[in-house]
C-alpha cells in the first residue's frame, strides 16, 4: 500500500488533486465535474486514476451520496495543502496582470453591502481591468463559508458571523444607521427622540422577509415598539415609499445618501448607537493567488472610498 506519510503528493497531477478536491467537497461525481469543469466521464475517470494511484476506492456510493474512505478523510488535508502549493507556486511563476486579465471575479454580497460598494468596485474594473468580468450575486451571510468551501464565490461580503478555520476574515466598514423621511415630515422640525422615532410608520427593508430586526429588540430594552407599516426586499423600493407617504425609514448612512440623491429626502441621526458591520471572506486556498489578493483590494478600496 502507498504510504503517504513519505509520498510527496505534489507530485501527482494537479489535475488529479483537484478531481479528488472536488469530490470530497461535492460528494456527487456530477456536481464535482461541473465545480472543476470537467465532464462526468473524465472525472470518472480521474477517480480511477486516484484509485489506483493510493490503492484505494477512496469514496463509495451510498444513498446521500459519494462518501469517502477512511483512507480519503485521511489523505484530504495532504492533498488540499497540495493543491494550494502548487497553485500559489504557478501564481507566483506567471504572474497576474488586470490590464491583460479575461477572468472573471466572484462576489457573494449581501443586498446592503453591494448597494454599498458597486458604484467604486464597478469603476476600479473598468479602469484596472477592462477585460476581466465582475460578478456580485445574492449572498445571505450564514451561507457564506459553504460558498466558499465550493468554490462559487470568490469572497464573501457581508455581515459575517463566526466563521470556520479554512475561511479567513478581514472587517471591510461600520456604517451608523440613520433615519431617512421625506422632507417636509414631521419629525424632522425637532431633534429626534427614541420615543418619537418609535411611535412613527415604519418601512423595513427585510431581504429574507424577517418581520423584525436587531433595532427592534435595541426598542424592547427601552420599553417601546416601533409599528412596520411596510416590509420591501431592497433598499431600491425606499425611496419611492418615501415619497408617497409619510413612513419612515432605518438605513445605513451610505445608503441613506444614496437615497438622498435621487429624491428629496432628509436625513436624521438615529436615538440609538446602531450600526452595520461588513466583513470580507476568502478560503484560505485563494490566500496567495495574486488575481485574488488584487480583487480584495479593489473591495478594501472600494470601502474605504464609498463612505
Amino acid at each position: 500500500m502507498l504510504n503517504i506519510h513519505v509520498m510527496d503528493i505534489r507530485a501527482v497531477d494537479l489535475n488529479l488533486l483537484k478531481a479528488f478536491d472536488a469530490l470530497h467537497n461535492e460528494r456527487a461525481v456530477t456536481r464535482a465535474a461541473s465545480r472543476i469543469g470537467l465532464s462526468q466521464p473524465a472525472m470518472s475517470h480521474a477517480l480511477s486514476r486516484l484509485r489506483g494511484l493510493f490503492s484505494d476506492d477512496l469514496f463509495v456510493r451510498t444513498q446521500s451520496g459519494m462518501e469517502p474512505t477512511a483512507r480519503a478523510r485521511e489523505i484530504a488535508p495532504l492533498i488540499s495543502a497540495a493543491i494550494e502549493q502548487i497553485e500559489a507556486a504557478l501564481n507566483l511563476g506567471a504572474g497576474f496582470d488586470p490590464a491583460t486579465s479575461a477572468g472573471i471575479f466572484t462576489a457573494g454580497m449581501g443586498e446592503y453591502a453591494e448597494v454599498a460598494l458597486v458604484g467604486r468596485l464597478a469603476e476600479a474594473f473598468s479602469r484596472e481591468a477592462p477585460m476581466a468580468i465582475l460578478r456580485l450575486l445574492p449572498l445571505n451571510g450564514p451561507d457564506a463559508a459553504e460558498q466558499l468551501e465550493r468554490g462559487a464565490i470568490d469572497v464573501a461580503v457581508a455581515h459575517l458571523r463566526a466563521m470556520p478555520p479554512t475561511i479567513e476574515t478581514a472587517l471591510l466598514f461600520r456604517d451608523p444607521f440613520v433615519v431617512v423621511a421625506r422632507k417636509g415630515h414631521k419629525i424632522t422640525e425637532a431633534p429626534l427622540s427614541v420615543e418619537a422615532y418609535a411611535a412613527q410608520n415604519h418601512v423595513l427593508v427585510s431581504p429574507r422577509g424577517d418581520t423584525s430586526g436587531a433595532l427592534d429588540q435595541i426598542l424592547i430594552d427601552f420599553g417601546l415598539r416601533r409599528r412596520i407599516a411596510l416590509l420591501v426586499g431592497t433598499y431600491l423600493a425606499v425611496p419611492a415609499a418615501l415619497a408617497a407617504s409619510d413612513l419612515v425609514a432605518t438605513v445605513p448612512s451610505r445608503t441613506a445618501a444614496q437615497i438622498a440623491a435621487t429624491g428629496e429626502v432628509a436625513i436624521m441621526p438615529l436615538p440609538i448607537d446602531f450600526s452595520a458591520t461588513v466583513s470580507m471572506a476568502w478560503h484560505r486556498r485563494t490566500a496567495s493567488e495574486p488575481a485574488q489578493a488584487w480583487f480584495r483590494r479593489l473591495l478594501v478600496e472600494a470601502a474605504g472610498n464609498s463612505r
